[in-house]
């Protein structure tokens, strides 16, 4: 089942058509099986706050609905995720107690360059660590499709870490091919969407993939601190806001581009 399209939210600043309010929209991917993301039923969740020195081992169901809640959202609002990128901590010489800070500061960083060209993001991220991989950070983000980060994300890292950029440590791709798709919302980048949700979900526990129908995972490894991050203007505060102002003028969508806090 792929995403259906319809009016913008309003307040939405002219963004491009949105995902129907009112439909019960699903990720898919055909290299999981074409298996759709079911919509979680809504629920109360409980369970321990992300504190710095936590050690957690696999995406909760809590955190992996609110990520594919979010990347739903993020269509709906006209900021629809057109960059996957992965950052290697362990390559840029952060440890992995640092890595949700080091994350946090390259998604300031980025939304101060992006606010100063008048546009803004919208992102969630996902840490994972182990074995032959080290401890890196899966982002999927939305940055205005005129606004090249390209070569200024070493900038970035090079304040963030203190030492010149070490190749390897950044890898970005387009998802859906093109900035176009995204902006168009085609059918080909849901597709690539859905692939790209599924695969920062791998990590997730075995029960939280089997709620879901995620049928390919890998260990996510152990993490100290917080294992996942929404921007504000996709968590699920701003989703409820959203819900309850349907006839009226929400918040702007570029008023919580930070990170929420744990």
């Amino acid at each position: 089942m792929a995403f259906s399209r319809s009016r913008a939210v309003p307040g939405s600043g002219g963004n491009p058509p949105a995902a129907e309010t009112g439909t019960d929209l699903a990720l898919y991917t055909k290299t999981l099986g074409g298996v759709p993301f079911p919509s979680p039923a809504r629920q109360t969740w409980g369970g321990a706050r992300n504190r710095r020195d936590r050690v957690s081992h696999a995406l909760t169901l809590k955190q992996a609905t609110n990520i594919i809640e979010a990347a739903r959202y993020a269509i709906r609002i006209g900021l629809p995720f057109n960059r996957h990128i992965t950052i290697h901590w362990e390559t840029a010489g952060i440890p992995d107690s640092r890595a949700a800070w080091a994350t946090g500061r390259y998604l300031k960083l980025m939304g101060d360059w992006v606010a100063k060209q008048g546009g803004c993001i919208a992102w969630v991220w996902v840490r994972e660590n182990g074995d032959g991989k080290g401890s890196h950070t899966h982002i999927l983000v939305h940055v205005p499709a005129g606004l090249p980060i390209g070569s200024i994300q070493r900038r970035w890292l090079r304040r963030i870490t203190g030492k010149p950029y070490k190749a390897g440590t950044i890898h970005t791709t387009r998802i859906g091919g093109t900035l176009a798709a995204a902006q168009a919302v085609t059918e080909a980048y849901l597709a690539n969407l859905g692939e790209a949700v599924a695969y920062v979900l791998k990590g997730a526990s075995a029960d939280s993939a089997a709620a879901l129908g995620l049928d390919k995972l890998e260990p996510g490894g152990s993490i100290i601190g917080k294992r996942t991050a929404t921007s504000q203007n996709l968590g699920a505060t701003a989703r409820r806001l959203a819900e309850r102002m349907v006839e009226k003028r929400p918040v702007g969508i570029c008023a919580g581009t930070g990170e929420l806090p744990s």
